[in-house]
């Protein structure tokens, strides 16, 4: 087959709870409420990528939960992974699609102080009366994400 110049990107996406409320970040391109999220960079596993972005985005050092409630064991070279709890491919434009990992993830603070570019971006904290007043209220909050922040909530609480 013919190659047709088409890219899949693998990404990551945080839903971080603290307290009974999620965080929500607007995304500077798309103009919708996401989890701090992005790129899985080389080298990378999606475990460290979360967790960067994480730290890059809102400044928040995270625990990720895993959805499966397995019992981690590493084994010698191999290193289990906490599990994400939901999987997408999502188009970004004609020719190049993105593969998002979506974890739950705790953190110990509300402060957010992310990276200076970072500095003008919108985030909140949303409890879940809050997120359901959202769903009905704010388009801006699709469908898909409204529901992965309402489990994160359920697996954080």
């Amino acid at each position: 087959m013919a190659h047709l110049h088409y890219a899949l990107d693998l990404c990551i996406e945080a839903f971080i709870v603290n307290d009974g409320a999620v965080l929500l970040r607007m995304h500077d391109k798309f103009n919708i409420w996401t989890g701090p999220g992005g790129h899985i960079d080389p080298n990378e596993d999606p475990n460290e990528a979360v967790k960067r972005e994480a730290m890059e985005e809102a400044g928040l050092e995270i625990t990720l939960i895993d959805p499966t409630n397995f019992q981690k064991v590493d084994a010698g070279d191999n290193w289990e992974l906490v599990p994400p709890m939901f999987l997408n491919r999502h188009h970004i434009n004609g020719h190049h699609d993105h593969s998002c990992l979506v974890f739950v993830a705790t953190c110990t603070t509300r402060a957010i102080n992310p990276r200076a570019e970072e500095k003008d971006v919108d985030f909140v904290w949303v409890t879940a009366a809050q997120l359901e007043d959202m769903h009905v209220n704010d388009p801006k909050l699709l469908t898909d994400r409204y529901q992965y922040a309402k489990k994160a909530l359920e697996l954080a609480g």
